[in-house]
């Protein structure tokens, strides 16, 4: 060997005599032990154990405030529930509860929610349309096809939209 090749890094057999010479990865020279294979079936548990966990309570109610409001597939497209005073859309796969909106329904001919007396219009996120306030949203979840409002809670509404929008219901 020349001086030239550099200094040699232990047994070339391991490697290809190139890396072996410039020594760049790691070599195991010793078999793993057994408390690696302790180790792997120990992960191996914990990732089952929680797994196991995740599967039983996906659907279980969540804890307080939440509070049930009914079977998703029975509701109808807007429902206002007094006890809750929100007003309860669900259109588009997307389940919603507007805060103190009583007198809002919904407009298929517009896909949009609309006042019961013509004073306001909004989109179905809550948006107002045409100046009208947007509307103050609850907090829900849907688990095991039950859906659930936090009513202490509210999530500040967008703000509103100022071009013209026409009713599409009267």
């Amino acid at each position: 060997m020349d001086d030239r090749d550099g200094p040699e890094f232990g047994p070339s057999g391991y490697l290809p005599e190139r890396a072996a010479k410039r020594a760049r990865k790691i070599v195991l020279r010793a078999p793993l032990g057994l408390q690696w294979v302790i180790a792997s079936v120990a992960a191996g548990v914990v990732v089952l154990v929680a797994g196991i966990w995740f599967l039983q309570v996906r659907d279980s109610a969540p804890p307080d405030p939440f509070v049930a409001v009914g079977s998703i597939d029975q509701l109808p497209a807007t429902r206002y529930d007094p006890d809750l005073d929100a007003l309860i859309v669900a259109v588009t796969g997307r389940v919603r509860a507007f805060a103190s909106a009583q007198d809002v329904d919904y407009c298929a001919a517009s896909n949009r929610l609309e006042s019961v007396d013509g004073s306001g219009i909004w989109s179905l996120t809550g948006r107002g349309l045409d100046g009208t306030p947007s509307l103050d949203e609850h907090p829900t979840l849907v688990t095991g096809g039950v859906l659930y409002v936090d009513p202490t809670r509210t999530v500040p509404a967008p703000p509103p939209d100022g071009e013209p929008a026409t009713r599409g219901c009267s």
